[in-house]
């Protein structure tokens, strides 16, 4: 049977369409969504500092009563500094105050310790996942290409023995436009080769962090506190905002107002859904970036921790101690 070029063509193009895109079925070796999620999710949240506390009479720096109000601990510093002021520092008033100030410094390093665990145990589950499909399109790609190989060889053998025998043009025609076809459609299906996977996250922290919601229900009171507060000099600007906008420059919803940036924020803020190994990439790569914001609070408690202990060691040398 006789081929015309064009009918060809669209056979190629019609099966490699049809032919390319696989969904194999989720493994026990990827790690389960139930266990990055905490136990028992725990948000402690603590009374606001009531109106009457003075952030002035407090001996810190700006940066760190920002920090205090993040961890709500401006009540504990400010009756500290009341009782400093009033020589009791030794008291046992003032050594409760303190005792409550770290348990608080404690538990927030804490908070944000299981914060990023949960993340990178997210971030790698999604890796594990892109790497097993990224493996099995390998593996195809390679016996598609081999095969297109060979079916090319043969049909320039075939070919070749038709002319050498003699044979009508016509039979000669006819082996190498079927022989063509078969090895475009099996080096196109090598080409656009395509392996998905269900993936399931309900417990969503990327979404969480898009939807900005007045009170978290997955982030601790003050990690969450923390992404929502303006760390910029002119206070433009939230640790939230900065992740969001690299996930934006990053390019990792896609390319802005297009129907696949629609697609993959459906899917990505969504509780799951069939992803390909490029939107799981996508997606770890935004949990890594959340993942560096959130970081940088135990950087920020460190030195929030080593300025205290500085201005508690200036107090008792000025008081000749």
């Amino acid at each position: 049977m006789r081929f015309s070029q064009p009918l060809a063509v669209a056979l190629s193009q019609a099966l490699i369409a049809t032919g390319c895109s696989f969904i194999i079925p989720s493994t026990q070796t990827t790690t389960p969504e139930r266990y990055c999620g905490p136990v028992r999710p725990m948000n402690v949240e603590i009374a606001h500092a009531p109106a009457s506390v003075d952030p002035t009479a407090i001996p810190l720096s700006e940066r760190s009563l920002q920090l205090a109000a993040v961890m709500n601990v401006l009540p504990l510093l400010s009756k500290m500094a009341v009782l400093d002021h009033a020589g009791e520092s030794h008291g046992l008033a003032f050594l409760e105050l303190r005792q409550m100030l770290t348990d608080r410094l404690l538990l927030t390093l804490f908070e944000v310790s299981s914060t990023t665990a949960e993340i990178v145990c997210e971030r790698d589950r999604a890796d594990q996942v892109a790497d097993r499909m990224d493996e099995i399109d390998s593996a195809r790609v390679k016996k598609l290409t081999l095969v297109s190989i060979v079916v090319a060889g043969v049909a320039s053998i075939v070919s070749g023995a038709i002319g050498l025998a003699g044979a009508a043009t016509t039979a000669s025609d006819a082996s190498t436009v079927a022989s063509g076809v078969l090895a475009s459609l099996f080096g196109g299906m090598a080409l656009f080769t395509a392996t998905k996977q269900e993936f399931s996250h309900e417990r969503n922290l990327l979404k969480e962090v898009w939807d900005n919601p007045t009170r978290s229900t997955i982030f601790s009171p003050a990690v969450w506190r923390f992404l929502q507060r303006p760390h910029h000099a002119d206070r433009s600007a939230t640790a939230r905002d900065d992740v969001i906008n690299a996930w934006r420059q990053q390019g990792r919803l896609g390319e802005p107002g297009s129907p696949g940036e629609d697609d993959r924020m459906a899917l990505i803020f969504g509780a799951g859904g069939t992803y390909a190994s490029a939107d799981l990439r996508a997606r770890a790569s935004m949990l890594e970036t959340l993942e560096a914001h959130v970081q940088l609070f135990s950087e920020e408690l460190e030195q929030f921790l080593g300025e205290f202990i500085h201005v508690r060691h200036e107090a008792m040398k000025g008081a000749g101690q």
